[in-house]
């Protein structure tokens, strides 16, 4: 997977300053305003990997390190899903909207990241789920994420007084999100393929 980054990154940087010379030039900055483009990718981004890597904690050929490590990122993109999105505007969520804004939000995370927590220290050795992590091929990836997330963040808070700072957070937490579901991504297309390779052998054999 690293060699899949490593290989692309061009592409990667292209897209981006193809749209950020779009957005300027043409001035479509609605495609970056609330609620816009990239927000709505955002969110699907976010769902998507939230999905998929509990997809991959259902696994069963796997270490108990594995599966914690997925539930947790599983977690960590719902957090984030929680953080980009205002769920409790959609129309179905009106009656249960409390508990995904303010202090429900934080009230139903707390209670989420500790049941996780409570799960791992009772399933896992600790030292065992760090080593997992570390040398996990996920490490990358995750480190690309939290970087991209930083300078979105510096944007945010405006430490720079720069034109287009709003794209340009927009655009660093889309790609964050993106290079953060692309481990998932790739988990489950592999599972797949073993589960499908699995079926026509056997079928071959009988």
């Amino acid at each position: 997977m690293s060699e899949f980054v490593l290989k692309h990154w061009t592409i990667f940087l292209a897209v981006n300053l193809a749209f950020i010379f779009t957005v300027v030039t043409f001035g479509h900055h609605h495609l970056h305003d609330e609620n816009g483009l990239l927000e709505n990718f955002q969110a699907f981004l976010l769902f998507s990997a939230t999905i998929l890597y509990f997809r991959l904690t259902m696994l069963n050929d796997q270490s108990e390190e594995s599966k914690r490590v997925n539930m947790g990122l599983s977690l960590l993109c719902f957090s984030f899903l929680l953080r980009e999105v205002d769920i409790e505007k959609l129309p179905f969520m009106e009656t249960a909207g409390f508990l995904f804004h303010g202090i429900g939000r934080t009230i139903l995370l707390v209670v989420l990241w500790s049941g996780f927590f409570k799960n791992v220290y009772d399933h896992c050795e600790i030292r065992l789920l760090a080593i997992e992590l570390l040398t996990s091929k996920y490490m990358l990836f995750l480190n690309i994420s939290f970087l991209l997330l930083v300078v979105g963040t510096t944007f945010d808070k405006e430490f720079w007084d720069i034109e287009h700072g709003r794209l340009y957070e927009e655009l660093a937490e889309t790609n964050a999100y993106l290079i953060l579901i692309i481990p998932a991504i790739f988990g489950c297309f592999y599972k797949y393929r073993e589960s499908r390779n699995a079926r026509f052998e056997n079928r071959k054999i009988n």
